[in-house]
């Protein structure tokens, strides 16, 4: 059996690091099973939420939704792709049109294989990533630019990532492209699996067993799942 999981959120709180207790928990909980992270964040940020203990005591940690994956420490392969001035344009009307007043910095983020956007910016306050959470989730305005973005864009997909962001690469270039480095059945565990968010993609074709998705609130409801498997 292989053993994937997401990161934020669903190991560790959101943009945050692993709480002690559980990371050493999950240390040992990983101990000669074959154990998998997948990410839309870059490598530096796995480090700084998880720790290069705990990527270095998995199995491969695939970064920037599997554009690039490290075994050890050590970059296994990476796919390159930049996203077309046309795009980045859209995403800057987007950012002056929306209507939540906060522009906190850091708003594109260019990561390899693939780009993120945040209308309040990655340079947020914890409130404020909250905030713009709350708002997001009453006027659903990151599901609507996705949808623009991939009506406009059919060799593209957009999919609604975290708590603040969108998560954009080349048509298939998402978290299911694991798949195919990995050999034999998967539970997957992750906290954005509804269609739409940034694990679907994987979550959509582990559906039929001996594949299973879990889909976790929180670090905690991972925790709970992980002991029923110890």
């Amino acid at each position: 059996m292989n053993y994937v999981f997401d990161i934020d959120g669903t190991l560790t709180p959101a943009r945050l690091p692993i709480e002690q207790e559980f990371k050493k928990f999950f240390l040992k909980w990983i101990k000669g099973k074959n154990v998998y992270l997948i990410t839309g964040s870059d490598y530096a940020k796995s480090v700084e939420q998880v720790g290069k203990d705990v990527l270095e005591a998995v199995t491969a940690c695939f970064n920037t939704a599997g554009n690039i994956c490290h075994k050890n420490g050590k970059v296994i392969y990476k796919n390159d792709w930049n996203a077309p001035s046309e795009l980045v344009a859209m995403l800057e009307v987007f950012l002056k049109t929306s209507k939540y007043p906060i522009r906190a910095g850091r708003h594109l983020e260019h990561r390899i294989g693939m780009l993120n956007f945040s209308i309040i910016g990655r340079n947020c306050t914890r409130e404020q990533r909250k905030d713009y959470n709350i708002f997001d989730a009453n006027v659903h305005e990151r599901e609507k630019f996705c949808k623009i973005i991939m009506e406009t864009f059919p060799d593209i997909e957009a999919t609604v990532g975290g708590q603040i962001s969108i998560d954009i690469y080349a048509l298939g270039m998402n978290k299911a492209q694991i798949i195919k480095h990995i050999d034999g059945p998967i539970y997957f565990y992750g906290d954005k699996t509804k269609k739409g968010e940034n694990d679907y993609a994987i979550a959509s074709k582990l559906t039929s067993p001996p594949n299973k998705v879990f889909t976790v609130k929180n670090w905690q409801e991972t925790q709970n799942i992980l002991k029923k498997f110890d």
